[in-house]
């Protein structure tokens, strides 16, 4: 064999080796918030809400500290998405989870360090649509001793979008309505008792057809979940997002179930 055809051998195998065994990097969604009042909760998750006037107070701890400077690194992150600044800001965040934020998460005092907490993983869902942020704020809306999230923090995350991809972020009682790219006002409504039940039903209320991608959070905790629109079965795993592309008619309804 030439020695021009060994090295190229042996060059392709060094590639596929670093690109299989490379962590993977920020993947930029990007998505944006819809407005506030585009968006309508259902009164059942007032018990869960803070309301936006409350003001809390609680004393600097080192946690807190971490949680600021994570917080400014996740700034910086949204004007330079680095891989390298991706590595730090995801580093701290499991850093945090593990050894941080289990004793606060028994402490009702802590509550401004918990709602730090979810700031974080609203800005870090929005900029990655990695799933495990979600939980995060999925636990501290219907998990946590006290009440942390604010209805100003759910609605800046519980549906978001970039144009007509529309990412379906927090599974709560709740409707949201925009204005369509190719015009016409567009209306989904979720439907659940989660988390006393593991079941949603995403109705679409819509004039005339339009196309629309829509991603449903499938959370980690899953157990062989499922996302059907009558007989048609879509891809849903644990920890992703199922991806919902369509003609949507008005009257649609998706169906999903967490646990199977």
């Amino acid at each position: 064999m030439k020695p021009t055809r060994i090295f190229a051998i042996i060059g392709f195998v060094i590639l596929l080796f670093s690109c299989g065994s490379k962590d993977d990097g920020l993947n930029v969604v990007n998505s944006q918030s819809f407005p506030d009042e585009n968006i309508v909760l259902d009164q059942s998750l007032n018990q869960h809400l803070l309301s936006d006037s409350v003001s809390i107070r609680s004393t600097q701890n080192p946690v807190s500290a971490k949680l600021d400077k994570l917080i400014s690194l996740a700034v910086s992150l949204q004007k330079n998405q680095s891989d390298s600044l991706w590595d730090l800001v995801s580093a701290g965040w499991y850093d945090l989870g593990k050894n941080g934020l289990l004793a606060l998460k028994a402490d009702s005092n802590q509550t401004l360090v918990a709602g730090k907490w979810a700031d974080l993983n609203v800005m870090l869902l929005k900029l990655s649509g990695e799933v495990r942020f979600g939980d995060e704020i999925e636990d501290f809306l219907y998990k946590y001793p006290s009440v942390v999230l604010s209805e100003k923090q759910l609605k800046s995350i519980i549906y978001t979008h970039v144009d007509d991809q529309i990412f379906i972020n927090v599974i709560a009682p709740s409707s949201f309505s925009y204005h369509h790219t190719t015009g016409g006002t567009v209306r989904f409504v979720q439907a659940t008792v989660y988390p006393v039940g593991d079941e949603m039903t995403l109705t679409c209320e819509v004039n005339d057809v339009r196309y629309m991608d829509v991603y449903i959070r499938i959370p980690s905790w899953a157990v062989n979940p499922t996302v059907t629109h009558g007989n048609v079965k879509y891809v849903a795993r644990p920890g992703e997002y199922c991806e919902i592309y369509r003609k949507w008619n008005n009257g649609d309804e998706i169906q999903v179930r967490l646990k199977n």
